[in-house]
């Protein structure tokens, strides 16, 4: 299909020469993979993920990658729940959050470069601490796919599911979407976030039992009262500013023209010992010292 220039057998092989590693694979594969590659990149070589936990890969980078590497944590805000080349989709990054959690140690340089990766893919770069990454996206992430996952599970495993399954229609289908994701990928989520994603499966289920008390007491009242306010809260969600219009965060500046020519042809990679006039002295890891 033309999708890829060149196939290799091994991680070793794949980072050979390489300016720029994207590691995308399942987060607890992570780990192995960082000590597969580690004594094979180049100097000054970029690496960077697209996980949706950030803290246990930031430390594995820390503690595993040499002090030649440049690690720049990142997560897209985009996916389907199908997978493989035949669901591949030119847009999917367009327009959506790319999360940008860069190490203590990295380079404002090298910074940039997974900024204008982000940016040439379609994407708007926002800056996060890992931490906090990871709280937010075990609410607006990992419980969506649980909430799929358990309505699914208890509907499809009632006996009278044979019988019912034909009246299931978009709504059914809406929210059972992400219970169809790579089950791999939702278990090493759940293991490498844990503790925040349980907080928000507690903070779910009593919003759940609020309501069934609502609704066994008969309080019709209070219960039209909070799906009111439920809908008010997502229609104000919904009508939120367009991401494609927001700028990429300063003062980074974009190349996008350059990182598109860079991964599609060839161009000569920046020189990370040098400070660009204009660069981002101001991004996490802009005032660390040359490592040439």
């Amino acid at each position: 299909m033309g999708a890829v220039d060149r196939a290799v057998r091994s991680a070793e092989e794949a980072v050979e020469g390489a300016d720029l590693v994207v590691v995308a694979t399942p987060p607890t594969v992570v780990r192995d993979v960082f000590q597969q590659i580690a004594p094979h990149l180049m100097e000054d070589c970029v690496v960077t993920d697209v996980t949706s936990v950030k803290a246990p890969i930031m430390a594995w980078a820390e503690e595993i990658l040499p002090s030649t590497a440049h690690f720049v944590g990142g997560h897209p805000m985009a996916g389907r729940e199908s997978s493989g080349i035949d669901a591949a989709d030119v847009d999917l990054f367009r327009g959506c959050i790319y999360c940008v959690t860069p190490a203590s140690s990295a380079h404002g340089q090298a910074v940039r470069v997974v900024v204008d990766m982000a940016v040439a893919v379609g994407g708007v770069p926002r800056f996060l601490d890992p931490t906090e990454h990871d709280a937010f996206v075990a609410g607006v992430s990992h419980l969506p796919f649980l909430v799929s996952i358990a309505m699914t599970s208890a509907t499809t495993g009632d006996p009278s599911w044979r019988e019912m399954s034909p009246l299931a229609a978009s709504g059914y289908r809406d929210i059972s979407r992400l219970a169809s994701g790579d089950p791999t990928m939702h278990r090493d989520i759940c293991m490498t976030n844990a503790p925040n994603i349980i907080r928000w499966i507690d903070s779910f289920a009593q919003e759940l039992q609020k309501l069934r008390r609502l609704i066994d007491d008969g309080e019709t009242d209070a219960l039209l009262e909070a799906f009111q306010k439920t809908k008010a809260a997502r229609d104000l969600w919904l009508v939120r500013p367009s991401l494609e219009e927001e700028a990429p965060p300063a003062p980074i500046e974009s190349s996008a023209d350059q990182m598109s020519a860079m991964l599609f042809g060839h161009i000569k990679w920046p020189d990370f010992s040098k400070r660009a006039a204009g660069g981002p002295q101001d991004q996490p890891g802009g005032d660390r010292p040359s490592r040439r």
